[in-house]
């Protein structure tokens, strides 16, 4: 399975959890979206979720 048909492939992904929260708390006040930070399995990468 290459990169482009993970299903994560459309999500923006960090290389760090520290880069992921840093997102998140910009975008929580930039547009006041609250989300969480979470290792995705299929790739190894950080992604953000709203859930």
């Amino acid at each position: 399975m290459n990169e482009e048909t993970l299903p994560c492939s459309e999500k923006l992904a960090f290389s760090t959890s520290k880069e992921a929260k840093a997102a998140a708390t910009v975008a929580y006040y930039q547009h006041g979206t609250k989300l969480k930070v979470y290792l995705c399995k299929h790739c190894g990468l950080w992604h953000l979720s709203s859930e």
